[in-house]
C-alpha cells in the first residue's frame, strides 16, 4: 500500500468514526431528563389576572357558579414568577430531521387526551398533543358549548360542533404542525385555548410553577422551543429559532428560562 492510498485509508476510518460519534451524540444509547422553569420577565411587573367581564351573557350565573372567572392571557404564580400554559420541546438543529424516540416512548400513550369546559373555561387551558392521539372535547358543564379548532388549513383545517351538556366530540385526525390550534367557544366569546401537535415525546406545558420536564430525551445537541399563546414566541421573532441545548445522560436542569415579556 503506498502513502497515498494509506492517507485515504485513513481519512476514510476518521470519517466513520465521525459519523459514529455523531450518532451516538444525537440518541445512539444516551438519554437524558430535562427539566426547567419558565419565569415572566425579571425586568417587569408581573400580570394581574383579573375578574373577566361576562356581560350579559345568559349563562353568567352557571359560568360563575363557583365566583368570578378570572382572565387567562398571562397566568403567572405571584411568588415565584412562574408563567403557566407555555409549550416547551425540543427540535434537531437540522431542519426537518426526526428526533430519536427512547424505545419506552415509541408507542403513542395515552390513546386519548381530554380537553373540557366545565365552567365555560378551557380545561387545560393549553394543551400538548402527540400525533397518533385523539384529542376529545368534552363538556361537563350543564349548559351547551361549542367547540370550534383551527390551525394550518395544509395541516390541520379544524372543525366547529355543538356540544350539548355531557357531549363529546374526539378528533383523531389532527398531525404534527409547525402552527398551533386555537380553539374557542362562541357562545361564551372569551373561552380560549390552545393545541399544539408534535411528531415525538419531547414537549411539555408548564405547571402552576412554570415547570416543565422531559423524560428519556436523546443525548446530543438540539434545540429549546418555547411558545406561548398570549405572547408567542419567547423572545419574539428571534426566539422562533430557540436556544442550543446539550443534553447529556441523566438529569438536565435548564434552571429558570425567563421569558421576555412582550412589547405593550
Amino acid at each position: 500500500m503506498n502513502l497515498r492510498q494509506s492517507l485515504s485509508l485513513v481519512a476514510g476510518l476518521l470519517g466513520v468514526a465521525g459519523l459514529l460519534g455523531v450518532a451516538q451524540g444525537q440518541g445512539g444509547g444516551d438519554w437524558g431528563d430535562v427539566t426547567g422553569r419558565i419565569i415572566w420577565d425579571k425586568s417587569k411587573a408581573m400580570p394581574a389576572r383579573t375578574p373577566l367581564n361576562l356581560g350579559a351573557n345568559p349563562d353568567k350565573n352557571v359560568c360563575e357558579k363557583k365566583g368570578p372567572l378570572l382572565e387567562e392571557m398571562w397566568v403567572v404564580n405571584d411568588k415565584n414568577r412562574g408563567l403557566q400554559h407555555a409549550f416547551v420541546w425540543i427540535e434537531s438543529p437540522q431542519k426537518g430531521a426526526k428526533l430519536p424516540i427512547h424505545p419506552d416512548l415509541k408507542k403513542v400513550s395515552p390513546e386519548k387526551i381530554d380537553m373540557d369546559q366545565p365552567l365555560c373555561q378551557f380545561i387545560p387551558h393549553a394543551q400538548g398533543l402527540r400525533e397518533g392521539q385523539t384529542l376529545v372535547a368534552r363538556n361537563t358543564s350543564g349548559i351547551a358549548h361549542n367547540y370550534k379548532w383551527q390551525g394550518n388549513p395544509a395541516a390541520n383545517p379544524g372543525g366547529n360542533v355543538l356540544l350539548p351538556p355531557g357531549a363529546t366530540k374526539e378528533i383523531a385526525d389532527l398531525v404534527a404542525d409547525r402552527l398551533p390550534l386555537s380553539v374557542e367557544c362562541n357562545i361564551h366569546p372569551w373561552m380560549k385555548g390552545w393545541v399544539r401537535v408534535y411528531d415525538h415525546p419531547y414537549f411539555a406545558v408548564t405547571d402552576a410553577d412554570g415547570k416543565f420536564a422531559m423524560k428519556n430525551a436523546p443525548a446530543g445537541n438540539f434545540v429549546l422551543k418555547i411558545w406561548h399563546g398570549s405572547g408567542g414566541w419567547a423572545g419574539g421573532v428571534k426566539g422562533k429559532n430557540g436556544q442550543p441545548i446539550v443534553i447529556k445522560a441523566g438529569a438536565n436542569d435548564q434552571g429558570d428560562i425567563e421569558y421576555p415579556a412582550p412589547p405593550p
